[in-house]
This record gives structure tokens, C-alpha cells and sequence, in this order.
């Protein structure tokens, strides 16, 4: 089986939607997928109309458009989720997906609790339900009110568990792919200074509240308890100043996510090709026998794991 892990992380989903076509295209199709905030968003555009109706989406945002219609429309957020809703749902059959075969989830928290669950297809009553679902896992306050769905007040899960690395394997995964927009391991060396260290420190957070359940996972000869492992993210040199300033949504900042989306994608298939064969062009081992995220994301971009094209697994 194989399943696909959407992250989070605002906007940066747009390099997410950028890798999806490059997925596309290289005949790489999901069994299952579970979404997490901005993931959350690409699954339900791609389910819509394909990863190209994910990079539309995130091209149509504006951040002043959007503060526009919250200002216009007051709510209890600060964007319009009605708009914002209806732009994400567009094309969007919650009645099929309730009924797809697959397994589709997405991570919620419920803030009465503060249980995370992955919830979806196979767990709500009916479409309407899965619909009110898929919202709350990226209805992250104050840009969005909760959702209240019997008695719960479900909210966007993501940045308490980002990539259920662990739920895929009860799913019965043989092979995981993971969409992550925000790399976990920040790029080496810095002056000895409070002022960096400080800033590090925020950089060293960020990351790794952007990549729970990736960011300490023991990833062992590409795979992950026994399943195949690719995990495609944004190269490790992109700092914490640039990488808020694209969170903006504007053209240019969408079309650059967007672009090394496809970019880290196409990089990482080209990787996972070369670590399918025992030894590398130089005659090298093409990987330690055990390595973290963190070792094997700082060796190179994109963790080495498998061959994309022509492979085909079952369940």
C-alpha cells in the first residue's frame, strides 16, 4: 500500500502543490492519503482536479484580497472562512470521497481534549461530516474560528503532530511518501553570538514544529519500520527570515514555492532512483545502514530511498 503524507505549513503548501505534479507525472499514484493543515488543502484540490488544480489555488491567493474580505465580511476569524472554504471545496465531491475505497484522513485536534486524531472517510457518519472534517484540519485560529462538529471543537492538528509517520504503518503501508514544506534540519555553522543563538534557537523551533512525528523518526536504509521512505522538502539552506517572508501570499512568493516544489521533487525521484542501485557512480555505499532525519536530510536533500517509476506495490 502505498500512502502519502500531506504536510503542513501556510502557505509553503505551494511547494507541496508543486511536487505533486512532478509525483503525477512520474506514475506515482496514492492508496491512501492523510492531510495536515496546508496539506490538508492540496489533498482536497488535487482530489478535486489534480495537482494542477492545487498550484492554481495557491497562484489565486492574495494576502491583501484576503484581508479585504475579512475586514468586509467580519467573523470570527481573521480571513472570511466561508470564502476560503468555498475556494478549497470547489469541485470537490464529498459524497465520492466518502464512498472512495481509499483511506483519505485528515489531522484534527479537538481543543475540549486536545486529542489529535486522524479523521475521515472512515470515521464520520456521512459526507457532510467529512466535509466539516477536512475544514477543521486547517482551521488554525485567529486566521479561522474552530469547528463544531457534535460537541467537539475541532481545529487544525498540524502543528502538534504534522506527519503521522506511525499511521500510515497501521494502515499497512509498504511504501510512504511524505510532501514536507518546512525542511527539518537547519543549515550548519553560525557566530557564537547570543543574538544568533537566539535566532537559531527560533530557526531550530520552527522547523521542528513544522516536521512532528519526522523530525526524530529513525529512518533505517530509506525505510521507516519496515516501509519504503521518501520524504521530499525544501533544501536545507533556506533560513527562517526568507522562509516567513514567502508565507505572504502574492504572485511572486507562490510562484517560487512553486517552482522548488517541482524542482526538490524532481531532485529527489533523481536520488531515490540512484539509491536503488547498490553502489553510486563513484562506487560508493549510497547510505549509512542507520540514519535520522536529521543525519540523512543534512547528507543530502531528499532522503534516498527507492525507485519511483515502474514499481508498483500491493497491498
Amino acid at each position: 500500500m502505498r500512502v502519502m503524507i500531506l504536510g503542513g505549513g501556510g502557505t509553503l503548501g505551494a511547494f507541496s502543490a508543486g511536487a505533486l505534479g512532478v509525483l503525477d507525472d512520474a506514475g506515482w499514484s496514492a492508496d491512501a492519503m492523510i492531510g495536515s493543515s496546508a496539506g490538508s488543502i492540496n489533498l482536497l484540490r488535487a482530489y478535486a482536479g489534480g495537482p494542477r488544480a492545487a498550484v492554481d489555488f495557491w497562484m489565486s491567493l492574495h494576502w491583501a484580497k484576503l484581508l479585504w474580505e475579512g475586514v468586509k465580511t467580519p467573523t470570527l476569524g481573521i480571513l472570511d472562512e466561508n470564502r476560503f472554504h468555498a475556494r478549497v471545496d470547489e469541485g470537490v465531491s464529498f459524497e465520492t470521497m466518502f464512498h472512495d475505497t481509499r483511506c483519505i484522513g485528515f489531522l484534527v485536534v479537538d481543543l475540549c481534549t486536545g486529542e489529535v486524531k486522524i479523521r475521515g472517510n472512515r470515521t464520520e457518519a456521512n459526507a457532510e461530516e467529512l466535509r466539516q472534517v477536512a475544514h477543521a484540519s486547517y482551521s488554525l485560529p485567529p486566521l479561522f474560528p474552530p469547528v463544531l462538529l457534535q460537541g467537539q471543537v475541532l481545529s487544525d492538528g498540524g502543528l502538534l503532530h504534522n506527519a503521522p509517520l506511525d499511521a500510515a504503518i497501521e494502515l499497512g503501508a509498504s511504501e510512504i511518501v511524505y510532501l514536507c514544506n518546512v525542511h527539518v534540519v537547519p543549515s550548519s555553522g553560525f557566530p557564537p553570538t547570543t543574538r544568533r543563538a537566539v535566532t537559531r534557537y527560533a530557526e531550530i523551533f520552527a522547523r521542528r514544529a513544522s516536521n512532528v512525528g519526522f523530525a526524530d523518526a529513525e529512518i533505517r536504509e530509506g525505510a521507516y519500520r519496515g516501509a519504503r521512505f521518501l520524504a521530499i522538502t525544501p533544501p536545507p539552506t533556506h533560513r527562517l527570515g526568507p522562509m516567513l517572508g514567502r508565507m505572504l501570499p502574492r504572485k511572486s512568493s507562490m510562484e517560487a514555492l512553486i517552482e522548488r516544489g517541482r524542482e526538490m521533487a524532481e531532485h529527489a525521484l533523481g536520488q531515490a532512483r540512484w539509491a536503488s542501485h547498490p553502489e553510486t557512480a563513484d562506487g560508493e555505499a549510497p547510505g549509512k545502514p542507520w540514519e535520522t532525519p536529521r543525519t540523512a536530510m543534512a547528507r543530502m536533500t531528499g532522503a534516498p530511498v527507492y525507485r519511483m517509476r515502474g514499481t508498483r506495490s500491493t497491498a
